[in-house]
């Protein structure tokens, strides 16, 4: 490490007499990327292991761009790790005006242009630059956090385009590339025309150990004699007996579960009375989060009580709140989780173990690849608390053992690919180019994926987009006209709305469909939703499928066949019953029980829902179809209820429980809501709720209330 102060005059002076308060020395990655022109404005593309540093090289960029009299723009893939840094740059440096923008897709951010740094996930600002991109000027940085993410097939497409975007609307923006793992960092700087900052400096040392037959082999061997022969019994008794706290990494949410279960059973026992004192209220907090828990809920609590909780896509935000705080905390002290979690926030732990090697994906069990085991092992190791973190990979045979020596402790990470070359990304993109005004011709168009990291990598796309551009043309979302592309109303409301445009082709012509219906059933409408592009992936098993099948034939579907793909149409319907039964006042317990559906699933299903259905309405007032069937679904999917509860839902305070409750209670409308006295509003709601409702429905009124 170098001191700060033989940075001096490099440095901007506020900006040294800043980090001098909180800082003695500049780590290597922080200390190359001022030598590498980091306050001249250079590009600089940063890769280096987890904590060590890069986030403050991101805040000196964008303070020196605040100083500059410019504003920056900070994306990060995953709401709860841009969430993350909001919080931090604001508690460090509450004199520059930041705002979170994580919000629905067609949120406007009105005031978007009165802030100093925009910190953002990468599809909400691929939203913003659709709907207010008037708001966005004077650029002078944007910092791309994770931008290894490129190579991921879902979130990659968006990434690219944005970078290549951001590129020509704000041609003069310092670029900030950050990630743990770039295998072609190289490359990539070249793309981006950036300073390359490549460092394997961690604050904290980090020891790869590899596990095997009750050892762990890192040059020499330690033997590990707990007394169970299941690796992770062995080092989870191993690691508590120890007094570490560990992460597990997992393939999936059924085996985080059962290793959870496995390492609980031998820790309980264990745990200090003062611990388990404080592990039961955590435990009772997690359990009480919804309105009634749910299995998942049930198996989580009772695990906590041991100290150990396992962590993934199934869980609702404040269950997984409480557990990142608590292993914060050291109360729990394993955490088994899906490899999501080694990107998502900062929660590093003394040990890592990573279970497994292999996972199911479409060709059988695969290789874990060698970037997301490299993320997982950079989660080992505490700042502050540790010398040394330790990553300990499970071998479960001879040849596993040799994979993890080639593979994953000397082998190259894999190079960052380019995600674009897909018909999805290509057909949205080229709308969404056409919307901004930039290119009014196929040929120009082509000209902005030149600029692109795939054409970069070798790969052209020309006959995709000349298809793209077809369908846009067919399907009336542009026009030519005297030798130039124009974007009709509704390929400019389809763009707004940040879905794709098969979607918006499919929702046209449902809507031309029901024009024809006296009445469009809720099944039928919550079907066409489902088979839009943004719900691809729906799972059903061979019997689900049959079942459904069947049923399609006495259903009178008005989603077309021709678009949607046989499986996906079929699929459908299961989800379109999911929905049917939560505006049926059904809860998230049903929602598992039934359909297998974890509750943080079901929460990322009704929040697509609830946008793909304001989509679908609004696509509908443009084509004149003012339907009471379909503006109301939209108020029942966010609330979870039955029609008849929709005037009570509309006052503040009052959800779908409220709602029932009152309902039964023979108060089914507004007025009659308005003429309860507040004492019955009280012996219904409790006195806090009542005198807001209370106060609500009198406010244009001189009531005391009592």
């Amino acid at each position: 490490m170098e001191k700060l102060s033989e940075f001096k005059s490099n440095i901007p002076q506020i900006i040294y007499e800043r980090l001098e308060k909180k800082i003695e020395y500049l780590m290597p990655p922080q200390a190359e990327a001022v030598k590498k022109g980091l306050f001249n404005g250079k590009n600089v593309i940063v890769s280096a292991p987890t904590a060590s540093g890069k986030t403050l090289i991101a805040e000196m960029a964008i303070l020196n761009s605040f100083l500059s009299g410019k504003k920056s723009i900070y994306l990060a893939p995953l709401r709860a790790l841009i969430s993350e840094k909001y919080e931090d740059f604001v508690k460090e440096n509450s004199d520059v005006k930041a705002i979170l923008s994580i919000g629905d897709y067609n949120e406007k951010d009105y005031n978007i242009d009165k802030y100093d740094v925009i910190f953002a996930s990468t599809e909400k600002f691929d939203s913003i630059i659709r709907n207010s991109l008037h708001k966005i000027g004077n650029i002078g940085c944007i910092v791309y956090d994770e931008v290894h993410l490129l190579s991921d097939i879902g979130r990659g497409p968006t990434l690219e385009f944005l970078i290549t975007l951001n590129k020509l609307l704000f041609p003069n923006a310092q670029i900030i590339g950050l990630s743990a793992t770039i295998g072609n960092a190289d490359e990539l700087s070249e793309w981006l025309k950036a300073e390359m900052v490549k460092s394997d400096f961690r604050p904290v040392k980090l020891s790869k150990k590899k596990y095997f037959e009750g050892e762990l082999v890192n040059g020499t061997v330690e033997k590990i004699n707990s007394g169970y022969e299941d690796p992770l019994s062995n080092l989870a008794v191993w690691l508590f007996k120890n007094n570490k706290q560990a992460l597990v990494f997992s393939q999936n949410k059924r085996t985080v579960v059962a290793n959870a279960k496995t390492i609980s059973s031998l820790t309980g026992s264990r745990l200090s009375g003062e611990d388990k004192t404080k592990l039961l209220a955590v435990s009772k907090d997690i359990l009480n989060v919804l309105e009634r828990p749910t299995t998942q809920c049930e198996i989580l609590s009772d695990l906590v009580k041991s100290g150990v909780a396992f962590h993934h896509a199934g869980l609702v935000n404040k269950q997984r709140k409480l557990i990142e705080d608590n292993f914060k905390k050291g109360l729990i002290k394993f955490i088994v989780a899906t490899p999501t979690l080694a990107m998502g926030v900062n929660l590093p732990a003394n040990t890592v173990i990573i279970n497994s090697i292999r996972r199911y994906g479409d060709y059988g069990m695969e290789l874990l690849p060698a970037v997301e085991v490299e993320q997982m092992m950079g989660r080992a190791g505490r700042p502050k608390y540790d010398k040394e973190g330790s990553a300990i990979i499970v071998a479960r045979n001879d040849g596993e053992l040799e994979i993890i020596d080639e593979k994953y402790l000397s082998g190259e990470i894999e190079p960052i690919t380019s995600k674009f070359n897909n018909e999805l990304a290509i057909r949205r993109y080229a709308l969404n180019l056409f919307c901004l005004g930039i290119y009014d011709k196929e040929d120009k168009v082509s000209d902005f994926f030149d600029e692109t990291f795939m054409h970069f990598s070798g790969i052209e796309v020309y006959d995709k987009i000349e298809d793209a551009v077809s369908f846009l043309e067919e399907n009336d979302f542009i026009t030519e006209n005297a030798g130039k592309i124009e974007v009709t109303r509704m390929g400019k409301l389809v763009n707004s709305l940040y879905i794709d445009p098969l979607t918006g082709s499919l929702f046209i012509k449902f809507i031309e469909r029901i024009k024809k219906k006296e009445k469009v059933e809720e099944l039928d409408l919550l079907h066409v939703i489902f088979c839009s592009e943004e719900f691809r992936n729906i799972r059903t098993n061979q019997k689900e499928f049959q079942k459904y099948e069947e049923e399609s034939y006495e259903l009178d579907l008005s989603a077309d066949e021709n678009i949607v793909d046989y499986d996906r149409f079929i699929s459908a319907i299961k989800m379109a019953h999911v929905m049917q039964d939560w505006i049926s006042e059904k809860n998230e317990k049903y929602m598992e029980e039934e359909y297998g559906l974890l509750p943080g699933e079901f929460y990322n299903i009704l929040e697509n829902t609830k946008w793909l259905l304001y989509s679908l309405n609004e696509i509908s007032k443009v084509m004149q179809l003012r339907r009471k069937d379909v503006t109301e679904m939209g108020i029942r999917i966010k609330n979870g209820i039955k029609a008849e509860l929709i005037p009570l839902v509309s006052v503040p305070e009052i959800g779908r429980i409220r709602a029932r409750k009152l309902y039964s209670a023979g108060i089914m409308s507004l007025k009659s809501l308005k003429e309860a006295g507040l004492e019955r509003l009280i012996s219904l709601l409790g006195r806090g709720v009542a005198q807001k409702v209370y106060a609500y429905l009198h406010k244009n009124e001189n009531t005391l209330l009592g």
